[in-house]
């Protein structure tokens, strides 16, 4: 390190003061780039701040919210439970979703053994799997699952139609869940139909505890030609209830409907219902088929006031149906099902 200092001293010496300029400005001219290329980049961070600093913000508000909600879930989910779900949850399937729940003089329902057990299918063998989440919250599912049997050998030797059918239903969350398994049967003499079903009802609530008691349907469906059918169910006609709170979650609930399908490819339903707990309900609904097995549907009811839309698709042995249910302050509840005739 001896003499270093004086060796640079002499080099600098050296250097013509032409080169030395140029050298200095190149210097200076590129900390200049330096410089401005730090501004932007300073620049860029602050506008990035910005942006996390509003980002952090809105998460802030966010976590608030998951905080209300933590206090308001409970009343959503008893809105859901008393409310709207409390008679949609009896309506199975995306079709009779989307014809505004008006199924209970609709030919052809494969989740008739919930809507109506006089209209269960006489023709197929069919398997059905559904599941709708109302208002897009997963604690306001219902999943549900449904078998048809016609018993083909009674038909030929007593010219008497009789169909099987079995259901499984669940709907809720840890806090509440509602469990039914069902069966049921329909008797058909040419235009007359009759029905029953039997359901057992468990119910889990909690920090109130389990129930479970068994319940009895009912239903009739005749055919009055040109199209025109009509039909009557009663649900909850017989019951051994085990808590007064299960009564109260299954009122006896009544439906007359009408329907129409004497124009190709439309069918058009009506239904009146009334149960011990809600005012009386008028549902309406359409469907009507497109060529290459697609159908298009439409529906609304009062108290409440909800509308509903879907589609389906029927391939060969496999259908698939879309719905969607719009209640006017709670949103929109998406459900969907699928179809295997055996």
């Amino acid at each position: 390190m001896n003499g270093y200092p004086e060796k640079v001293h002499a080099l600098w010496r050296e250097i013509p003061d032409g080169a030395l300029r140029r050298m200095m400005d190149a210097v200076f001219g590129s900390l200049a780039t330096v410089c401005k290329i730090m501004a932007a980049v300073f620049g860029s961070l602050a506008t990035v701040c910005k942006i996390m600093d509003a980002v952090y913000e809105r998460f802030y508000a966010v976590c608030r919210s998951m905080d209300a909600l933590s206090c308001i879930l409970p009343g959503i989910v008893l809105i859901g439970i008393f409310a709207t779900p409390a008679q949609a949850q009896w309506t199975m399937g995306a079709r009779a979703v989307a014809m505004g729940q008006a199924h209970t003089a609709i030919p052809g329902d494969t989740w008739a053994l919930f809507h109506n057990p006089a209209s269960i299918d006489s023709e197929n063998t069919i398997l059905g799997f559904f599941t709708i989440r109302y208002y897009g919250l997963r604690e306001l599912e219902d999943q549900a699952a449904v078998l048809t049997y016609p018993l083909q050998p009674l038909r030929k030797r007593n010219r008497l139609d009789v169909s099987l059918a079995a259901g499984f239903h669940t709907y809720g969350f840890n806090l509440y869940r509602e469990t039914r398994a069902m069966s049921g049967a329909a008797l058909r003499f040419e235009r007359f139909r009759i029905g029953f079903s039997a359901n057992y009802v468990h119910i889990r609530i909690y920090g109130y505890g389990s129930r479970g008691s068994p319940v009895f349907d009912a239903g009739l469906v005749a055919g009055l030609g040109n199209g025109i059918q009509i039909g009557y169910r009663i649900s909850h006609i017989v019951s051994m209830d085990s808590g007064e709170w299960e009564t109260d979650l299954h009122p006896s609930e009544m439906a007359a409907g009408i329907s129409w399908n004497g124009m190709k490819g439309l069918l058009i339903a009506v239904d009146v219902v009334k149960d011990n707990l809600h005012p009386l309900s008028l549902r309406a609904g359409a469907e009507t088929e497109l060529p290459g097995g697609l159908f298009l549907r439409g529906g609304w009811t009062t108290r409440p006031f909800t509308w509903s839309a879907g589609t389906g698709l029927r391939i060969n042995r496999i259908q698939g149906n879309l719905a969607v249910q719009k209640h006017d302050v709670l949103g929109l509840s998406p459900g969907i099902d699928f179809q295997l005739h055996l």
